[in-house]
């Protein structure tokens, strides 16, 4: 063999050794970032089990309108990424959709990517609620989700209405006076609302009379705050704009 033919084997088996180090740190490396990962999942979330429940707030229509306060109570199960919603009462398909939205807007939130948590979600009503659905419970799916995910404790005399869409911007939704009557009821002392409805369009009947047997009745639209409102019924609560999930996880946090 030549002093050429050496050198040239002694780079080839360099060469290989070289490439085949670095693929081993590549595996190593991957691995760690895996573990890791895992690692910040499972300490935010022991056993894969973190409960926790926030007061949600709805219109029940009917002969007569009113708002109602439902306990939501969640939990994060090892899975794989899904939101499940118990079908007593019944769940319809825009607090599904709202409900997955919400997942993703909390996990964006926090910054924890829940590929392996699913989300169990429970309504629990005092009254006779058959159907449940519609999008404002958006927002309060994401402030739950969102403290089972950081595991830490919410306040339970806070209480929102709002949509929400995966990157936590809260919308606007119906039935503000309802609902905030709903929630000062319960007992809530700040109640969360999207940006512009601390303030509601509501329809005041009004009867008109023609003649002695003949009234007409229309509605008038009013505007009217809602706090004000709420303190003229004697509630002490604080109603609140908010517009993203950031601004109203900071009502929720426990203090001390």
């Amino acid at each position: 063999m030549t002093l050429n033919q050496k050198v040239s084997a002694k780079t080839y088996v360099l060469l290989s050794l070289l490439i085949a180090s670095l693929a081993v740190n590549v595996v190593l490396l991957y691995s760690l970032s895996s573990f890791t990962q895992r690692m910040a999942v499972s300490s935010l979330t022991p056993h894969y089990n973190a409960s926790s429940s926030i007061y949600i707030v709805g219109v029940m229509g009917g002969s007569h309108v009113k708002g109602v306060a439902m306990l939501l109570e969640g939990m994060l199960v090892e899975g794989n990424g899904q939101v499940y919603v118990s079908t007593t009462p019944k769940i319809g398909i825009e607090l599904q959709e709202a409900a997955e939205k919400a997942f993703k807007a909390a996990q964006r939130f926090v910054g924890i990517d829940a590929l392996n948590l699913d989300l169990m979600l429970r309504v629990v009503s005092n009254e006779s609620v058959y159907v449940v659905d519609g999008p404002s419970a958006g927002a309060a799916v994401a402030v739950l989700a969102s403290s089972m995910l950081l595991n830490v404790p919410i306040r339970k005399d806070v209480v929102i209405t709002g949509t929400i869409d995966e990157y936590g911007r809260i919308g606007p939704v119906g039935g503000i006076l309802y609902k905030a009557e709903a929630a000062a009821k319960m007992g809530a002392k700040i109640f969360l609302v999207p940006k512009g409805q601390s303030v509601d369009r509501v329809y005041v009947r009004v009867e008109k009379k023609i003649t002695p047997s003949v009234i007409i009745v229309y509605y008038k639209p009013e505007l009217i705050n809602v706090e004000e409102y709420l303190r003229s019924k004697g509630y002490d609560i604080h109603v609140i704009e908010v517009s993203t999930l950031s601004e109203a996880f900071n009502y929720f946090k426990v203090q001390g």
